[in-house]
């Protein structure tokens, strides 16, 4: 079914996402998901994976945990690293974006930096002769996502400062984008999951009632792109 992963060593890094962390409905609180995709990826192809991703990362974030953990345990150059980011780096501080809608926003990370960044990632694997793949970002559902950041604060001063709900979609495929970008100009291999999170029917059951993090039937849709990719 898939080339052979049996015992490979692979490093994943990214956020939430990627981590397993799923909005739980009952109680509004974030969780792991137990069979979340990394770890049905782990079990179907009998791989060793080490995660790295954790809530709220960034590229900044990360690259400095990346030097750190390649400074202690040097990674092998068949070693397998999959990378993740964009959809934390691209966000706001919705509070201040709802108290004051006429000031100048700025996103954790901007465009330009978030590029620069996800170019020192890459270039520090690439010194262990390491190739990374990169996974593009599952999109985002602007409904759901909107009424969540907006909740407890003022939902008509974010949509003023907006323009439109789906200027939320388009920001963070904006970002995504450059993920795909900055793996083509590398020459390195890019995992289109947002491409299936698209083409699904209703893609907006597929995530928790935050529309940013996919929820059990959304890690199913990664999980499937993830062995598709490796088939």
């Amino acid at each position: 079914m898939c080339m052979n992963l049996a015992n490979r060593q692979i490093s994943v890094w990214g956020d939430s996402i990627l981590k397993g962390v799923i909005l739980d409905d009952t109680d509004g609180r974030y969780r792991v998901l137990e069979n979340n995709c990394v770890t049905g990826f782990q079990k179907i192809t009998g791989s060793i994976i080490t995660n790295h991703a954790s809530f709220g990362m960034t590229t900044g974030k990360a690259y400095a945990r990346m030097q750190q953990s390649t400074f202690r345990n040097q990674p092998k150059s068949d070693d397998i690293v999959l990378i993740e980011f964009g959809g934390n780096d691209c966000d706001y501080n919705w509070a201040e974006v709802s108290s004051d809608p006429l000031a100048l926003h700025l996103p954790k990370t901007p465009m330009e930096q978030f590029s620069l960044t996800l170019q020192s990632i890459i270039d520090l694997f690439k010194g262990f002769s390491i190739k990374p793949v990169f996974m593009a970002l599952p999109p985002l559902e602007p409904v759901k996502y909107f009424k969540w950041i907006s909740r407890n604060l003022n939902p008509k001063n974010i949509l003023g400062w907006l323009g439109d709900i789906n200027r939320i979609y388009r920001w963070q495929e904006a970002y995504s984008d450059i993920v795909k970008q900055t793996a083509s100009l590398n020459n390195l291999k890019i995992i289109n999951v947002r491409e299936n999170f698209l083409t699904c029917p209703d893609y907006s059951s597929k995530f928790c009632t935050d529309g940013i993090h996919p929820n059990e039937a959304g890690h199913e849709i990664i999980l499937e792109t993830l062995l598709s990719y490796v088939k």
